[in-house]
């Protein structure tokens, strides 16, 4: 196993593609002292690279030996191709294999790679991690519509703890209320609040702040406790039986497939393509493949879109998404998640009318570098649109965070622990709670605070 990125030790680290996977791994890695080096052949990424990361980028393709040699594979811990191409990434793997390189990771969009079945497994190609991002991105999709009162929703401890999102309105119970006041008057409150989105700012709270109504909060909760925290939040976690999926690309057939697997739910696919609907017809069981432009209110009206609890919007056109997403939203549907490609996109959806913004990228690299950073750092993820990362550790025996109560650890600014796993109980820890060895905690940080806060564990 490659050792942890966050433990301060600085490695070469090799990013095959300049995109917006490998612009915002690279932007990752290098805020945390690594020495990063990004191969791509386009000459306009190179130049975005060069004039906003402190990283060296080398013009070329990832699948030639001597760009690789030129990037210096030779002293690489870690090769991550992500480039847009899948034959691309899976050569300068099995390249990065043959030359010593410990640990490599290639996006792959073809399911050939990746099913149960495939005659070359990522293993016989040298290839540590394959990363699907249609698959990753339809999974997330899954939960958010089985969450469906949530914004985000993050799991952690194999399932046992979620990071939720929520948005406040005037039926929030906690409106208006400081969060030492809500604490105190619930002691046996199971979720804490980690961190709020606020006008264009992210903040990390402490007792001293209120809850305003239009807050976007981020939860950290046992997974059990959720509908209490929903109910506080003057939200009704209402179940999602009807929905329609705009897109037979791989997100929307991957997600009809994955939600077929619930029999009670009542699943349409609107496809604009009459050969490829006919052709994802063949494909799907349980779903009612429709074939028509989603811009068609007649079709849409007699399609039963007002009934609609959910309309999933997951073509490869963002502005045809978006604007469907108002369309339906505008007809009576109950709740719309939108896929975007632009991450400009993201804070500007809900101000807008609509419910969650999913970006496949963004997806993409959570993936990634949950993967990377897997040791002491068991799992991170950046959530959408707001500047913090989530990042669940373990914390190492004589470690700083478990030598005091955390009333009496000067823990780094910017940053909060939100949950604490130990052994198979869950709790939410106060002041004199006491972090041991093993520990699993989840804890939510501004990016300036995530190098402190990983100290604190090693």
């Amino acid at each position: 196993m490659l050792k942890n990125l966050g433990d301060g030790i600085s490695l070469r680290i090799l990013i095959i593609g300049g995109g917006e996977v490998g612009f915002h791994l690279a932007k990752i890695f290098s805020k945390e002292g690594h020495q990063v080096v990004m191969i791509e052949p386009d000459r306009d990424k190179i130049n975005r690279v060069e004039e906003s990361l402190d990283i060296m980028a080398v013009q070329g393709s990832g699948s030639s030996v001597e760009t690789l040699v030129e990037a210096g594979i030779k002293d690489a811990k870690l090769v991550v191709a992500v480039s847009a191409i899948d034959e691309v990434n899976i050569i300068a793997c099995m390249l990065a294999d043959k030359l010593g390189v410990p640990q490599k990771i290639a996006r792959v969009r073809n399911q050939e790679f990746t099913n149960p079945n495939a005659v070359l497994t990522p293993e016989q190609l040298g290839i540590d991690l394959i990363i699907n991002p249609e698959l990753e991105t339809a999974h997330e999709i899954y939960w958010l519509l089985r969450r469906s009162a949530a914004t985000d929703v993050i799991e952690f401890a194999n399932g046992a703890i979620q990071l939720v999102g929520l948005r406040l309105d005037s039926k929030a119970k906690i409106i208006s209320r400081q969060f030492k006041e809500v604490s105190m008057s619930l002691p046996d409150l199971t979720f804490r609040t980690v961190a709020i989105f606020r006008n264009g700012r992210t903040i990390i709270p402490t007792g001293e702040d209120y809850f305003l109504n239009g807050d976007q909060i981020f939860v950290v909760s046992k997974t059990e406790c959720v509908p209490d925290l929903l109910e506080l939040c003057g939200k009704a976690d209402d179940r999602i039986e009807n929905i329609m999926i705009l897109g037979g690309g791989k997100v929307g057939r991957l997600l009809a497939k994955e939600l077929e697997k619930d029999r009670s739910l009542k699943i349409r696919l609107l496809e604009p393509s009459q050969a490829k609907s006919q052709l994802i017809a063949e494909q799907l069981e349980h779903t009612l493949v429709i074939h028509g432009d989603a811009t068609d209110v007649d079709l849409l009206a007699s399609e039963g879109i007002g009934e609609m609890d959910a309309f999933v919007a997951v073509t490869d056109d963002e502005e045809s998404n978006i604007i469907t997403s108002l369309l339906t939203r505008h007809l009576g549907v109950r709740r719309t998640i939108t896929m975007v490609s632009n991450t400009v996109y993201l804070p500007l959806i809900n101000s807008i009318g609509l419910d969650v913004a999913v970006d496949k990228r963004m997806i993409t690299a959570n993936a990634i570098a949950r993967f990377i950073r897997r040791g002491e750092v068991v799992s991170v993820a950046t959530l959408r649109g707001i500047d913090a990362e989530a990042i669940e550790l373990v914390a190492q025996k004589g470690s700083k965070i478990t030598k005091k109560s955390l009333r009496n650890i000067k823990f780094p600014e910017g940053a909060i622990v939100g949950a604490v796993t130990r052994n198979s109980e869950v709790f939410v820890p106060v002041g004199n709670s006491s972090i041991e060895a093993n520990d699993k905690v989840v804890v939510f940080a501004l990016p300036k605070a995530v190098a402190n806060v990983e100290k604190m564990f090693e």
